[in-house]
């Protein structure tokens, strides 16, 4: 039985029956395509969402057989990717290669930090990070659900109990990365 690359469920048809989603959707040329499995572990499914650090997929643990989190160090304006032709990241020459490969260090510094929380329920735990295709990729619990942006979308204002709930939990969080040195500098309703 095959599985769906928009909700990593079991499926019978093109056209997902949990989720909808066809099989025939592409990712965007620079994004890895659905299918495509890493480290002979991970398979990549749709993605989730790309800023201006990297891009999140949808992924399955094929060992674990479990929906996980991909999330791939591309940096926008640093490196271009091609799909057609190959999964490896270019990187930019010059001063511009050197932050490219000085931020994915960063990144996989951060993934091993990370990787210490797996006993706090505030954070997204890490499962594994690794370099491949020229990049990083660190491999997290899959969190099914919305964003606290996606969510104040649909509601509106929240009112004080509500901003006092998520702000505590994001302050736990904090409490406990500042803790052991990590900064998060992107904290927004898009990554809560």
């Amino acid at each position: 039985m095959a599985r769906c690359y928009g909700c990593m469920k079991e499926k019978t048809q093109p056209v997902c029956e949990h989720c909808g989603y066809n099989e025939l959707t592409q990712n965007a040329p620079h994004q890895l395509p659905a299918g495509t499995i890493l480290r002979g572990q991970y398979q990549v499914g749709r993605v989730l969402g790309q800023g201006g650090f990297g891009i999140t997929y949808l992924g399955w643990d094929l060992y674990l057989e479990t929906p996980i989190a991909i999330k791939e160090y591309y940096p926008n304006g640093f490196v271009t990717r091609e799909c057609s032709y190959t999964l490896n990241v270019t990187g930019s020459t010059g001063n511009y290669g050197e932050q490219f490969i000085s931020g994915r260090e960063r990144f996989l510094r951060e993934a091993k930090s990370l990787a210490r929380f797996s006993d706090v329920p505030e954070i997204v735990h890490v499962r594994n990070f690794f370099e491949a295709n020229n990049t990083a990729y660190i491999v997290m619990e899959f969190v099914d659900g919305i964003t606290l942006k996606q969510y104040m979308e649909k509601k509106g204002v929240l009112n004080w109990k509500e901003t006092l709930h998520f702000a505590m939990q994001i302050a736990k969080a904090l409490e406990h990365a500042h803790s052991r040195g990590i900064v998060h500098r992107d904290i927004k309703p898009h990554n809560v």
